[in-house]
């Protein structure tokens, strides 16, 4: 059971929600991992109840699953699923992206490429974790700038189902490094469509960066479950990246 920390405020509800729904897009919790109430008050210090309600919550979010034996499952992997999950991914974070280039200003940018440029030290670091944090903050900064909080919501919810499928999948990989640098490369046509004001190439430019995590994703699951791999082609570098 994963280490959640003990929970001291009275806000008990709230964060117990919170601290799980941190715990999904951290991967703490793996596809078909089965919680147990009693184990997770115990591991978060509080009683019963407030852990009920949170997994109910999440439950209705479509991140986890209850079984007939009272116990909750994080929602497991289906090709299918992960398939129907990605196109709706592409579509509605690919409408963010082009609502945030709408809207982009030079101070964006520079926040933009900041966000970019810690990603590529976390790479040259090989520090996953602080790659996956990076790269979280970079699209939400992006998604923020669209100025639309319906849609943000949507998307929190499609990263709240995705996240252990993705997570898992990262500490999985055999060589990660070529996959990280493919995400920096799309980053950079993100950003150059953004000093654009282009909507169009921003949210191609989206759609592109998460079809080809979940190509990559697919062929991880291909190798763990057959043994044997396939190349996943790499974008080119941006002409105007300045590292």
């Amino acid at each position: 059971m994963a280490d959640l920390g003990q929970i001291e405020s009275a806000t008990i509800q709230t964060q117990v929600y919170q601290r799980l729904r941190e715990g999904l897009f951290d991967g703490a919790f793996s596809p078909g991992q089965s919680l147990t109430i009693r184990n997770l008050a115990a591991g978060l210090g509080t009683s019963p109840m407030p852990v009920r309600e949170a997994l109910q919550r999440l439950v209705a979010e479509r991140a986890l699953v209850q079984l007939p034996n009272r116990t909750f499952q994080v929602t497991p992997f289906t090709t299918e699923m992960f398939r129907e999950l990605t196109r709706v991914r592409m579509s509605v974070e690919g409408l963010a992206a082009g609502e945030a280039a709408r809207r982009t200003r030079a101070e964006d940018v520079r926040m933009l490429q900041k966000l970019n440029k810690t990603m590529i030290r976390g790479i040259e670091k090989n520090d996953s974790d602080a790659i996956m944090k990076s790269n979280f903050r970079f699209h939400f900064a992006l998604y923020e700038l669209a100025q639309m909080p319906q849609l943000m919501d949507i998307i929190n919810g499609l990263w709240l189902r995705a996240s252990p499928y993705l997570m898992n999948a990262h500490r999985n990989l055999e060589d990660p490094q070529p996959f990280f640098r493919a995400g920096t490369l799309f980053h950079d046509r993100l950003i150059e469509a953004c000093i654009a004001n282009d909507h169009r190439i921003a949210a191609r430019a989206m759609a592109g960066d998460i079809w080809y995590s979940a190509r990559y994703f697919r062929r991880n699951m291909e190798l763990v479950n057959t043994g044997t791999a396939k190349k996943t082609k790499t974008p080119k570098q941006s002409k105007s990246r300045k590292d």
